[in-house]
């Protein structure tokens, strides 16, 4: 990263800021080792000694960003990961994007319909000065809820001036050694793991690290080496790095036995059997768990997400990667430990409870189980089941290589069949299926059966980060993640279908009557259309204007904008004929797509102010409502033509409250159940809405489109209205043409919005909602004053100051205090500069949307 050449950060822009900005993914196979006898059969180990290898495990490795405004990259490629490794800053600890990643991981907000995923945990950067292993692991445990982290390793530090003792081992509670970061210690395997200190200069056969193993019994006597107070060394090691060790080792033990009911009965049992043995040195719950009984139970708990394996490293030196990956391949899941996706029918929005129950049953089903008739249970989304599903995750744009006319590349996971080169597969939208808050579909189909687009596939490529090669064999299986060329309309969020169906697993031809018209009921599904659930991106905070040096090259910019929002679904374009808006995540995302605008397209802009995304609401009580003074009429003649409608509207408060910290939502148009409202209409009054959206007549079509016309406009100032539930409660005209009657709603809709706005603005019920954003500084210490004052003048409010000093043992020369505060994004655009004046340029922040609140102190 630091040297600009990582397979995965590919992007001239990635590799100047030694940042990553887009998701990339590698495949992989990786061998894990299993350790020699004496590793788990006690003695006194050997350094090198020979280990023999497992099959290879695939690996498909998504590197995401961390930086809060590319967290589309992460919400995206967690819909479709199994597992995930979260990666902490040993010096910092958990930061504001850290929380951000956690929560889309374990899909806090439902953002996607994935289960959460089973995580390990990286405490990166020991090498660096001011790292500590415990607080950091304490931070991850105080902050991101849920997690639980496990130490299953332990940092080892080089001591100078300690002769036998040099090398320490810490992490432990109560230790303060903070030395030279040379390795770790492996307390599942019992071995030391040390590293040569020039490792990030060497080649990788010379930068392999020396293993001790050791004698994973606490019995010395029994193995012929006496107890460990007669044992001084082993491999080189002192006694009190080994008695660290088992002192850790029983740690973990514990952990595990606090969350899994089996290590719980063996550590019962080992406590039991402890005070029937007087052998001086004999420690049962070493001595009576096997490294095999901890293995399982971490594998089974971290499957089940009671707890979070934690291991330390200095990745940029090399250090502590490669235990790293074989705990992916031992702990985190295969696709088979996973429940199928959840489904949705085309023109139903809610997942098939026949597919969710079935699903939900797989993961207590055993392959054996049969409920009686013989056959075990595949649903779609099973990778055992043989009809392809596949979802595309990310698009992105390479001339040359997409096989269209724009060059899409289309990354995909394929969760059943399999998918091949020359394939043709169906492209199902869910943006263009799904219903439009009562306006009916989208395409306009009014619930007729929708032709389902069908592509064919021109080729496959190999996931290599930025390098692409064609994919030998064109096929890419369940469970794999693959790149497919040829596909000119799928974009983020898709699902891929076969045009033919296969009904699920294999049985050989014996299915019951039960299994054949279950699968006779999925095959039906299948080929009328099912689909994942799509892509939500965050919301923009920011917009920027932008425009061409010149005419000719307006039309370019268009394009390129165009094809940069497929493939980033959270940067919004809009376009006028006389100007044209892009909105995002922050000022670095702009940064970076007018970057690329001018590096892959070579379109150099102008650019206006940014603009912050503001918007407006009513102060509403909870269970308060505001309602029209009867029908508001309407009534006026344009161009000849009388247009005339009565409209009463209710308001209510949306799902979030203000003032409390919220996340902004676009209005929300009922139509009320009441008979009242819908006999103008001639709608069936005891009908849901999802039952109704596809029979709306053209007037009330009309009527809604006015309301969310007039709603994208505020009393306050130009800002869209959020967080409100519109209710239509009567609806009158004297008209009945129906030629003139659709303007009349729509008219007659605006003007009661207009009349309702005004009243609430004159009581003072309006307010406006700014984006408020969770920033945190790192400062030199003599500094930090100057920073508050500053923080005061912009508004913001702080929330905690982290001296250098405090709760920083053995990091004396770590100069950097860190301060946490809430302040008003339009008030910190362009601060990256002026915190390099207050900083002498030793100061760095970062910044992650919050919510919105209502403005205040302007």
């Amino acid at each position: 990263v630091d040297d600009g050449d990582t397979v995965t950060d590919y992007l001239p822009a990635e590799r100047e800021r030694g940042i990553t900005i887009q998701s990339a993914a590698v495949s992989l196979d990786w061998v894990v080792p299993h350790p020699p006898p004496s590793a788990t059969g006690g003695g006194s180990g050997e350094r090198g000694g020979r280990t023999t290898t497992r099959g290879a495990v695939r690996v498909n490795l998504i590197d995401t960003p961390g930086h809060v405004d590319f967290s589309v990259e992460v919400h995206r490629s967690v819909s479709v990961l199994d597992g995930a490794v979260l990666v902490v800053d040993a010096v910092a600890g958990v930061q504001a994007q850290t929380e951000t990643v956690w929560r889309a991981m374990r899909n806090v907000g439902a953002r996607h319909a994935h289960e959460p995923l089973p995580a390990l945990l990286f405490v990166n950067k020991m090498d660096r000065e001011g790292a500590d292993y415990r607080r950091g692991i304490d931070s991850v445990r105080g902050k991101l809820i849920g997690s639980n982290p496990v130490p299953v390793q332990l940092p080892l530090y080089r001591l100078r001036g300690r002769g036998d003792d040099d090398i320490v081992a810490g992490g432990m509670v109560g230790t303060d050694d903070h030395g030279e970061f040379v390795g770790v210690l492996d307390l599942v395997h019992m071995r030391a793991i040390l590293y040569p200190s020039d490792a990030h200069a060497l080649s990788m056969e010379d930068a392999a690290p020396s293993v001790i193993y050791l004698p994973s019994h606490h019995r010395g006597k029994e193995r012929g080496g006496g107890g460990l107070g007669q044992q001084r060394r082993v491999g080189g090691l002192s006694s009190s790095l080994i008695r660290a060790a088992y002192d850790g080792r029983r740690e973990l033990v514990s952990n595990l036995a606090n969350v899994d009911e089996v290590m719980e009965d063996l550590y019962l049992h080992a406590m039991m059997m402890e005070n029937d043995d007087d052998e001086e040195d004999a420690c049962p719950i070493l001595d009576g768990i096997s490294t095999e009984d901890i293995q399982s139970s971490l594998r089974r708990m971290t499957l089940a997400r009671r707890i979070t394996p934690t291991m330390c490293g200095a990745a940029l030196r090399g250090m502590g990667v490669e235990p790293v990956l074989d705990c992916v391949a031992e702990y985190l899941p295969c696709p088979l430990d996973r429940l199928p996706p959840q489904l949705r029918l085309i023109g139903n929005s809610k997942v098939s409870r026949q597919d969710r129950d079935e699903a939900e049953k797989l993961r207590k089903q055993s392959k054996t189980d049969d409920d009686g008739d013989g056959d075990p249970k595949i649903t779609l989304g099973h990778p055992l089941h043989s009809s392809t599903l596949a979802y595309v995750f990310k698009v992105l744009h390479m001339k040359g290589r997409g096989g269209s006319g724009d060059g899409r590349v289309a990354f995909a996971r394929v969760y059943s069949g399999t998918l091949r080169a020359r394939d043709s597969v169906r492209v199902i939208s869910p943006g263009v299926i799904s219903s439009n808050d009562g306006e009916g579909n989208r395409n306009g189909t009014n619930g007729k059966k929708q032709k389902q687009p069908v592509e064919r596939i021109g080729g496959m490529l190999e996931l290599s980060g930025g390098q692409f090669g064609n994919m030998p064999d064109g096929s890419c299986r369940s469970g794999d993640v693959c790149a497919l060329v040829g596909l000119k309309g799928v974009v983020t969020g898709d699902t891929l279908l076969s045009t033919t169906v296969d009904g699920g697993g294999d049985d050989g031809g014996k299915s019951s009557k039960k299994n054949r018209r279950s699968n006779n009921h999925h095959s039906k599904q299948y080929m009328d259309g099912v689909h994942l659930a799509g892509l939500t991106s965050p919301k923009p905070v920011l917009t920027l204007r932008v425009e061409a040096y010149s005419t000719s090259e307006q039309s370019r910019l268009s394009t390129a904008l165009a094809l940069l929002a497929v493939e980033d679904p959270s940067l919004v374009v809009e376009e006028t004929p006389t100007t044209t808006l892009i909105s995002g995540l922050g000022e670095l995302h702009m940064e970076i797509v007018l970057d690329r605008l001018r590096r892959e397209f070579g379109l150099e802009v102008r650019t206006g102010k940014p603009a912050v995304a503001y918007r407006e609401t009513v102060l509403i009580k909870d269970g308060e409502e505001f309602e029209t003074d009867g029908l508001v009429v309407y009534d006026r003649t344009v161009g000849g033509v009388r247009l005339q409608g009565a409209v009463q509207l209710l308001l209510r408060r949306g799902s979030v409250i203000v003032p409390v910290m919220t996340y902004v939502e676009p209005p929300k148009i009922r139509l009320s159940r009441s008979p009242e409202s819908r006999s103008f209409f001639n709608l069936d009054p005891h009908a849901s809405s999802d039952e109704l959206e596809n029979k709306y007549p053209p007037a009330l079509r009309a009527l809604l489109s006015g309301l969310r016309g007039s709603m994208k406009r505020g009393r306050l100032g130009p800002y869209p209205l959020a967080n409100l539930e519109c209710h239509v409660m009567l609806v009158d005209s004297e008209l009945s043409n129906a030629d003139t009657l659709p303007g009349a709603m729509r008219a007659a809709a605006a003007n009661a919005v207009t009349t309702m706005l005004e009243a609430l603005s004159k009581a003072g019920k309006m307010t406006i909602l700014e984006p408020k954003m969770n920033v945190e500084i790192w400062v030199p210490t003599g500094r930090v004053g100057d920073v508050l004052s500053d923080l005061t003048g912009r508004r913001g409010m702080v929330d905690d100051v982290a001296m250098a000093d405090e709760g920083n043992e053995g990091g004396g020369d770590h100069v950097k205090s860190m301060v946490r505060a809430e302040v008003p994004l339009v008030e910190i655009l362009g601060y990256a500069n002026s915190l390099r004046s207050l900083t002498g340029g030793e100061g760095a922040f970062s910044a992650e949307y919050k919510g919105h609140a209502p403005q205040d102190g302007v």
